[in-house]
């Protein structure tokens, strides 16, 4: 068994491949890493200005069985993330390989926690699938292979949960005295205009980093990191696909959006050209299903029913166009995001597909 660092680009591509290759036969796997999986590689990306990264493969007799990149974030100076974890099916020995020589990196560079699950930052992707194994993923959400949670039994578990909502079965009726108020108090509601994509990108950074400094692994962003994320799909979104809440004109809270692009792609596949072509010519009425990927409401303006002006706007928008709404995910100590799902069961939401990530203090 031999742990051997990423030094090629011929290495790198192999990185990717085995990506989907341990997926192969798979009906539900839909690839949406590879991308940022490459960006890293080929250190393409703003996050490395803040950061390092140190891809590697693990090898039985010659023969990749894992792969894996150990990633710290100079903002988190105390983990050592194992990012874009991917495995054969029997490969405990090749894991217990990867957490050793992990820990040496991690004396080294004096982390107090090593995790698992976490690919560079939460805006990237968290945690591998740990229920609805036999259901494709919605476009944003891992698809991984449920042998993956046995590799790291006895490490600390972070649970986190989507919500699945009948749009045609969800309403807000109980809701408007709260969305009354909201219009006589100053608070308002616009969609993104993408005609101005790097401010109102610099309006999306500025609200993450501050609605979400007590989110477990929260690390900040910057601009030009959430613009490089945005940027390959400015011809699939839209502006309505980003709502920001505002007080008095200030930005103060949000909710990402988009339709499940999965829909339109093939098992195995990935989003490209064919998804672009799919959803500009008449495809779109294929998608019956969106994804909300993130809400934000700044510190000081949670509690006053902003989340409910944000979900009202979703409404109105999708309503009519789109049957289901997958949000998600929530880890399970955020209260009061899960209990918002909860307090709508009777609308049509229900808890749905579950996820786990890893720690391990060192």
């Amino acid at each position: 068994m031999e742990l051997k660092y990423i030094t090629t680009k011929e290495e790198a591509k192999d990185f990717v491949r085995f990506g989907t290759a341990v997926y192969r036969g798979n009906p539900y796997f839909r690839d949406s890493m590879s991308d940022i999986v490459k960006m890293f590689l080929d250190h393409k990306t703003a996050y490395l200005k803040n950061g390092e990264i140190h891809p590697f493969f693990i090898l039985d007799q010659g023969r990749i069985v894992l792969r894996a990149a150990y990633v710290l974030n100079y903002k988190m100076k105390d983990i050592l993330m194992i990012s874009f974890f991917e495995a054969e099916r029997g490969a405990q020995d090749a894991v217990e390989l990867m957490m050793a020589r992990g820990k040496i990196l991690a004396a080294a560079k004096e982390c107090k926690r090593m995790v698992v699950g976490l690919d560079a930052h939460l805006n990237y992707g968290v945690g591998f699938l740990a229920s609805h194994f036999d259901v494709a993923p919605c476009f944003g959400l891992p698809y991984t292979h449920a042998y993956y949670l046995d590799y790291f039994k006895g490490w600390t578990e972070y649970r986190f949960t989507s919500f699945l909502a009948d749009i045609e079965q969800f309403h807000l009726a109980q809701e408007r005295g709260i969305l009354a108020r909201l219009g006589k108090k100053g608070y308002t509601f616009r969609r993104a205009d993408f005609r101005n994509l790097p401010g109102e990108i610099k309006i999306y950074t500025d609200l993450n980093n501050a609605c979400f400094q007590n989110h477990l692994w929260w690390a900040d962003r910057t601009y030009e990191e959430d613009y490089e994320l945005f940027y390959p799909f400015r011809w699939l979104i839209r502006g309505e696909n980003l709502i920001l809440a505002e007080k008095d004109g200030v930005p103060i809270g949000f909710m990402l959006w988009y339709p499940d692009f999965n829909q339109l792609i093939a098992p195995g596949r990935e989003i490209g050209l064919a998804t672009l072509l799919k959803s500009k010519m008449g495809f779109p009425r294929r998608m019956d299903r969106i994804k909300i990927a993130e809400i934000g409401v700044r510190p000081e303006c949670q509690g006053t029913g902003v989340v409910i002006g944000l979900f009202d706007q979703l409404y109105r928008l999708v309503r009519g166009r789109y049957r289901y709404c997958e949000a998600g995910w929530v880890e399970e100590n955020n209260t009061k995001s899960k209990g918002l799902g909860l307090h709508w069961e009777g609308n049509g939401c229900q808890e749905y597909k579950k996820y786990k990530a890893f720690e391990m203090p060192l």
